[in-house]
């Protein structure tokens, strides 16, 4: 197959060290994987450097300002124009290819065009549903491919057609395993409320002799700063390098990565980062927690907003034997491995290809 993919500009791809782009990892595991057997075609930001796949980046450079932490409307609108200009581009050259596939937000963006070419496009999207977007998925519903990638998610959304769910995945093989930890629990990821930073640091108030790590860079980052002035057991990391030495070894020593959301995260990336290291997770359930998350045997699972719940988690892994506890390390290996590698991932795209390519024939003969 001759594949298509844009999925951000914001970056390049792959991102620097110092940005958070998941969706942006997954497309590479994707292409890393499916470029090995298809023709691969990248959309992206000049400067991006993706093995397997040919590059085409509209002499841009990234365009960095990220409407989630800009000011004021038209910060909003520049990073929809530029991200029209990729679609605008990728639908032109669209009959160089089988198929498309866009994973860019908001999702809709492309929609309206899709009818005007003769190759099918695949949307995934992956963020959540907002209700006032309901008029724009209801009128696009049976006029469009969509998957999502968690069942989550998918409910969310007010569309009556089937929506294929396929759940991301992570290059697991590069992720050594870490039989034992250390003496800290770990918040990786976005500084924001949503992420729940706030209620990660009254653990940290409550758990006074424990040692609270923070890794991650956000808008919430200077409160963090001047609360770890008061309180000598909570230590900022910073951002890491993903995927290298350092940042495995944070993750794969930590007690438990502990996920205090406040929001319905269709699919948290660090969760299957942090089984494939061994590492448990303590997690509010909301999204898909529960879908990612095996209750007691890869970590715990908590009723929403309730500290109560996670401190009683800290305490139970605290209370484990080592044996007991080396076991729910190695448990949430075991189902990163079965669930969430790149390859499965990949696979299952793969087949979701080739039956759209095949419908898209059959309605259009």
């Amino acid at each position: 197959m001759r594949i298509a993919y844009f999925t951000s500009n914001r970056t390049t791809m792959p991102s620097e060290p110092s940005q958070i782009a998941a969706s942006t990892t997954v497309t590479l595991n994707i292409i890393k994987e499916l470029s090995k057997r298809h023709e691969i075609t990248l959309y992206a930001a000049k400067g991006s450097r993706v093995e397997g796949a040919n590059i085409i980046n509209l002499n841009l450079p990234p365009f960095e300002i990220d409407s989630s932490m800009g000011d004021g409307d038209w910060v909003t609108k520049a990073v929809l124009g530029m991200k029209q200009i990729y679609i605008g581009e990728i639908l032109k050259n669209s009959s160089s290819y089988d198929i498309i596939h866009l994973q860019t937000e908001p999702i809709y963006l492309a929609m309206p065009y899709v009818h005007l070419i003769k190759t099918p496009v695949l949307f995934t999207s992956h963020n959540v549903y907002h209700e006032y977007e309901q008029p724009i998925f209801n009128y696009y519903d049976t006029k469009i491919y969509i998957s999502m990638i968690s069942h989550s998610q998918s409910k969310t959304y007010p569309l009556n057609q089937s929506t294929p769910i396929i759940y991301n995945g992570i290059e697991i093989d590069k992720y050594p395993f870490y039989e034992n930890a250390k003496d800290y629990f770990l918040f990786l990821g976005r500084l924001t409320k949503e992420k729940g930073i706030y209620e990660y640091l009254r653990l940290a108030e409550r758990n006074k002799k424990d040692l609270f790590y923070v890794a991650g860079i956000g808008p919430e980052l200077k409160n963090v700063e001047n609360f770890s002035k008061t309180h000598d057991n909570v230590k900022i990391i910073g951002m890491l390098v993903r995927e290298k030495e350092e940042w495995f070894d944070l993750i794969g020593n930590a007690r438990s990565l502990i996920l205090p959301i406040q929001w319905d995260e269709p699919f948290g990336l660090v969760m299957i980062e942090s089984m494939s290291c061994g590492t448990p997770i303590i997690a509010y359930n909301r999204g898909s927690v529960p879908e990612v998350i095996k209750d007691g045997e890869t970590g715990f699972i908590v009723k929403r907003n309730q500290i109560e719940g996670l401190q009683e988690s800290i305490n139970i892994l605290k209370s484990m034997s080592s044996t007991e506890y080396t076991q729910i390390r190695k448990q949430s290996r075991i189902h990163a491995e079965q669930h969430f590698t790149a390859t499965k991932m990949a696979k299952k795209y793969e087949k979701l290809y080739k039956s759209i390519i095949e419908d898209f024939k059959s309605r259009n003969i």
